[in-house]
């Protein structure tokens, strides 16, 4: 059997060695279009402020794909997948067949798409090479925009501001970490984020770069004002690579759709991690969440079902974890509930800087904001993802009993 793995990230990874798992004698083939070994991404902000050296963002050992038995084809870009041929084509002219392919391709920063992005000096922060543009461009106390509160963003504007830079968070919406905290989390992470020096601007459109001899000086914004920077940093998202599937037949936009079991709808081709669009768990509807552990598990249940299995993936919880500084918020399921059927319970602990906000439908969790005391995350998290009753009802006063 040969199998065909495109993306040497976490889902590619998870696949490619439960695939060795189920079948030791199977050819692996894993190809990137990164010339690395595997890495960890969420590690990149730990890189570029400086907590971690460069040796310690490896995944794998320099011979993991040689002990695992997996050919590696690394540096090469997929440009099309050929399914009737069964066979996935690479920029250099390479045909590579399988029998069984995974697409496992990942997704990229996005851009707003506004004049100016083609300026020296504006930068996102995904991949190895995104970082090594960033560090070699910025000297001590530079001043640095970043757009976007989103993880990333928040993680990049720390790392930043720990290194000397003199950093701008700029955010289209009205509060940081938009969309994933309420109200109260969000100003208490953005007086840590004052406390720390990082001056926060929310309510901001970016409408322009603006340039002096082809290199950045300012974020210009759509209610007049600019943001001086000789850096802008991009954190507004990230969009699935699947370029190289127009042809294919699968329909890729907003990621690539699967079934329970990962499997595309063509036949032996599965999909996993950041390129996919998935179902929420809580909901049933279609949602798109590009988040490491969600990536394993899918290459995990892709991978044994390539190889024979019949597992199916209950769908995605949303889930998002940040520290900085120690300060630490969790987050999880529907955080910003609209439904009339939604109750919130929460509890405000001003002293220790403590805050929990839980969300219940009919007796269930269905959503949590945790700032300060993350014990509990993973018990939550267990009662979301198996949607177990509670065993009591959680009241205001007992939050920290």
């Amino acid at each position: 059997m040969r199998y065909l793995i495109i993306g040497a990230s976490a889902a590619g990874l998870a696949a490619a060695e439960t695939i060795r798992q189920w079948d030791p004698r199977g050819a692996v083939t894993v190809v990137s279009d990164e010339p690395h070994p595997p890495y960890s991404r969420p590690l990149l902000t730990y890189l570029l402020s400086g907590e971690v050296s460069l040796e310690k963002i490896w995944l794998k050992a320099a011979d993991y794909f040689q002990e695992w038995g997996f050919e590696a084809l690394l540096g090469e870009q997929v440009v099309q997948v050929a399914p009737e041929e069964r066979e996935v084509r690479l920029r250099s002219g390479r045909a590579c067949p399988y029998d069984r392919l995974l697409i496992a391709s990942g997704a990229r920063p996005r851009l707003p798409g506004i004049p100016g992005e083609d300026l020296e000096g504006v930068f996102t922060l995904r991949t190895l090479a995104d970082w090594r543009r960033l560090d070699a461009a910025l000297p001590e106390g530079a001043e640095v925009v970043v757009a976007g509160a989103g993880p990333v963003g928040l993680k990049a504007a720390e790392a930043l501001a720990r290194r000397g830079c003199r950093v701008a968070l700029a955010e289209l919406e009205s509060q940081v970490l938009p969309r994933l905290v309420d109200t109260q989390a969000a100003a208490m992470l953005g007086n840590a984020l004052l406390e720390w020096g990082i001056e926060v601007y929310c309510d901001t459109k970016p409408i322009g770069l603006a340039g002096y001899k082809g290199r950045v000086r300012a974020l210009a914004l759509a209610d007049g004002r600019e943001l001086p920077a000789q850096a802008v940093l991009f954190a507004i998202g990230v969009t699935p690579n699947t370029e190289f599937l127009a042809d294919s037949g699968l329909a890729a936009a907003g990621g690539v759709p699967v079934d329970a079991r990962l499997n595309t709808g063509l036949p032996e081709i599965y999909a996993a991690g950041d390129c996919v669009q998935g179902v929420n768990l809580l909901t049933g509807q279609p949602a798109y969440v590009p988040i490491w552990p969600a990536a394993v598990e899918q290459g995990k249940i892709a991978g044994a079902n390539m190889a024979g299995a019949n597992r199916r993936y209950p769908g995605l919880l949303p889930q998002n974890s940040i520290s900085l500084r120690g300060f630490k918020i969790i987050t999880g399921g529907l955080v910003q509930p609209e439904a009339e059927d939604v109750e919130i319970v929460s509890e405000l602990d001003r002293r220790r800087g403590h805050y929990r906000r839980l969300a219940y439908r009919e007796g269930r969790l269905v959503g949590l904001t945790l700032v300060g005391a993350v014990a509990d995350a993973g018990i939550y998290f267990h009662l979301m993802s198996q949607q177990l009753p509670a065993a009591e009802p959680v009241t205001p006063g007992r939050l920290w009993g």
